[in-house]
């Protein structure tokens, strides 16, 4: 009898639907995006994302190219990334709060956002999300180098 129930189990795990894992237990599902939009001919945008848990490592994407990454958000995910080009360089929380991306970005997304998207350019860094009815990604200016 016992043999049939570990047998039972096994299989619900295994036909179980992907998109049923850890995150609808511990949190929900979030996206972090790194846009290099810099103009072209500039020196090589570097950075480097963590969390306490991850170690993204070091990332140098073309003018263009969108880094991203997915992970369980809940109450107390923190990453934060380290910027460097040419001479500036600039350090924050890129994720923090699971309803607007970071605590101090209510101006800048609507609640409930699953993906934070972050746009790198010459004057700073831009906070957006996916405007589903215009249907197009929407920016604001974060803060400055």
């Amino acid at each position: 009898m016992v043999y049939y129930l570990v047998k039972i189990i096994f299989l619900v795990f295994i036909i179980m639907p992907k998109n049923i894992h850890s995150c609808s237990i511990s949190g929900f599902s979030r996206e972090v995006h790194v846009l290099n939009n810099l103009p072209s001919n500039s020196p090589q945008l570097k950075f480097h994302c963590a969390s306490g848990d991850d170690d993204l490592g070091y990332h140098y994407p073309a003018i263009g190219t969108d880094f991203n990454w997915e992970f369980c958000g809940a109450i107390n995910t923190l990453f934060f990334c380290h910027f460097w080009w040419g001479d500036k360089d600039s350090s924050f929380d890129v994720f923090n709060n699971v309803d607007t991306c970071v605590w101090d970005g209510e101006d800048f997304v609507p609640s409930d956002t699953m993906k934070c998207l972050w746009k790198v350019q010459d004057d700073g860094f831009y906070l957006g999300y996916f405007d589903e009815y215009a249907n197009e990604n929407s920016y604001k200016k974060y803060r400055d180098w």
